[in-house]
Protein backbone atom coordinates (compact mmCIF):
# COMPACT_ATOMS: atom_id res chain seq x y z
CA UNK A 1 0.00 0.00 0.00
CA UNK A 2 2.82 2.46 0.96
CA UNK A 3 4.75 1.78 -2.43
CA UNK A 4 0.91 1.98 -4.10
CA UNK A 5 0.62 5.69 -2.47
CA UNK A 6 4.26 6.83 -3.55
CA UNK A 7 3.95 6.12 -7.17
CA UNK A 8 0.33 8.13 -6.95
CA UNK A 9 2.28 11.10 -5.31
CA UNK A 10 4.87 10.80 -8.14
CA UNK A 11 2.43 10.37 -10.45
CA UNK A 12 0.18 13.86 -9.15
CA UNK A 13 3.84 15.18 -8.88
CA UNK A 14 4.33 14.72 -12.53
CA UNK A 15 0.51 16.17 -13.79
CA UNK A 16 1.22 19.16 -11.59
CA UNK A 17 3.94 20.66 -12.48
CA UNK A 18 6.22 19.13 -9.29
CA UNK A 19 3.78 19.94 -6.64
CA UNK A 20 2.67 18.26 -4.20
CA UNK A 21 -0.80 17.14 -3.27
CA UNK A 22 -2.42 18.80 -0.20
CA UNK A 23 -4.66 16.07 0.26
CA UNK A 24 -4.13 12.44 0.33
CA UNK A 25 -7.93 11.53 0.24
CA UNK A 26 -8.72 11.04 -3.46
CA UNK A 27 -5.79 8.24 -3.32
CA UNK A 28 -8.07 6.03 -1.03
CA UNK A 29 -11.35 7.61 -3.38
CA UNK A 30 -10.66 6.59 -6.85
CA UNK A 31 -11.47 3.01 -6.05
CA UNK A 32 -14.38 3.64 -3.71
CA UNK A 33 -17.36 2.88 -6.86
CA UNK A 34 -20.49 2.46 -6.27
CA UNK A 35 -22.37 -1.20 -6.93
CA UNK A 36 -24.75 -1.07 -9.86
CA UNK A 37 -27.80 -1.95 -8.51
CA UNK A 38 -30.35 -5.05 -9.68
CA UNK A 39 -33.57 -3.82 -11.27
CA UNK A 40 -35.51 -4.76 -8.33
CA UNK A 41 -34.14 -2.55 -5.93
CA UNK A 42 -33.60 0.38 -8.60
CA UNK A 43 -37.43 -0.16 -8.15
CA UNK A 44 -37.69 -0.07 -4.05
CA UNK A 45 -35.53 2.71 -4.12
CA UNK A 46 -37.42 5.07 -6.71
CA UNK A 47 -40.61 3.81 -4.44
CA UNK A 48 -38.90 4.98 -0.96
CA UNK A 49 -37.91 8.21 -2.48
CA UNK A 50 -41.50 8.78 -4.37
CA UNK A 51 -43.20 8.39 -1.25
CA UNK A 52 -41.36 9.84 1.45
CA UNK A 53 -38.60 11.65 0.09
CA UNK A 54 -40.54 13.77 -2.81
CA UNK A 55 -43.57 15.23 -0.42
CA UNK A 56 -41.29 17.25 2.17
CA UNK A 57 -43.22 19.80 4.19
CA UNK A 58 -41.91 23.57 4.29
CA UNK A 59 -40.93 23.43 7.96
CA UNK A 60 -38.71 20.43 6.99
CA UNK A 61 -36.91 21.90 4.07
CA UNK A 62 -36.25 24.74 6.53
CA UNK A 63 -35.00 22.57 9.96
CA UNK A 64 -32.12 20.89 6.80
CA UNK A 65 -31.48 24.49 5.70
CA UNK A 66 -30.64 25.21 9.25
CA UNK A 67 -28.90 21.84 10.18
CA UNK A 68 -26.68 22.87 7.00
CA UNK A 69 -25.65 26.18 8.13
CA UNK A 70 -22.75 26.59 9.81
CA UNK A 71 -19.28 28.97 10.32
CA UNK A 72 -17.93 29.00 6.76
CA UNK A 73 -14.06 29.45 6.02
CA UNK A 74 -13.43 29.07 10.13
CA UNK A 75 -10.72 26.47 9.78
CA UNK A 76 -13.34 23.45 10.00
CA UNK A 77 -11.50 20.40 9.87
CA UNK A 78 -13.90 17.76 9.42
CA UNK A 79 -17.32 16.77 9.12
CA UNK A 80 -18.07 17.88 12.43
CA UNK A 81 -17.08 21.64 11.57
CA UNK A 82 -14.64 21.31 14.96
CA UNK A 83 -11.33 24.03 14.02
CA UNK A 84 -8.18 21.84 13.48
CA UNK A 85 -5.91 21.54 16.62
CA UNK A 86 -2.97 23.36 15.76
CA UNK A 87 0.49 22.67 17.58
CA UNK A 88 3.07 25.02 18.64
CA UNK A 89 6.33 24.20 20.00
CA UNK A 90 8.43 21.18 20.50
CA UNK A 91 6.60 18.05 21.49
CA UNK A 92 6.97 16.26 24.42
CA UNK A 93 9.56 14.23 23.54
CA UNK A 94 11.65 16.82 22.81
CA UNK A 95 10.67 18.50 26.30
CA UNK A 96 11.80 15.22 28.30
CA UNK A 97 15.29 15.06 26.31
CA UNK A 98 15.52 18.80 27.16
CA UNK A 99 14.76 18.04 30.32
CA UNK A 100 17.60 15.08 30.77
CA UNK A 101 19.62 17.38 29.22
CA UNK A 102 19.48 20.27 31.89
CA UNK A 103 19.43 17.28 34.19
CA UNK A 104 22.66 16.01 33.14
CA UNK A 105 24.02 19.45 32.86
CA UNK A 106 23.48 21.00 36.08
CA UNK A 107 24.55 17.34 38.06
CA UNK A 108 27.57 16.31 35.67
CA UNK A 109 29.17 18.34 33.62
CA UNK A 110 31.30 20.10 36.08
CA UNK A 111 32.12 16.97 38.67
CA UNK A 112 36.13 16.79 38.58
CA UNK A 113 36.85 12.65 37.39
CA UNK A 114 40.47 12.57 36.54
CA UNK A 115 41.27 10.96 39.85
CA UNK A 116 38.58 8.16 39.12
CA UNK A 117 40.61 4.96 37.96
CA UNK A 118 39.51 2.59 39.82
Amino acid sequence: MLKDRREWINEQRTNNLGKIPTDIKPFYDRFNTETPLSPEEEAAKKAAEEEGGGKKGKKEKKKEKKGKKGKKGKGGDGDDGAPAKVLYGPTEVVQKFDEFYDGFNTDWVHRDETENYK
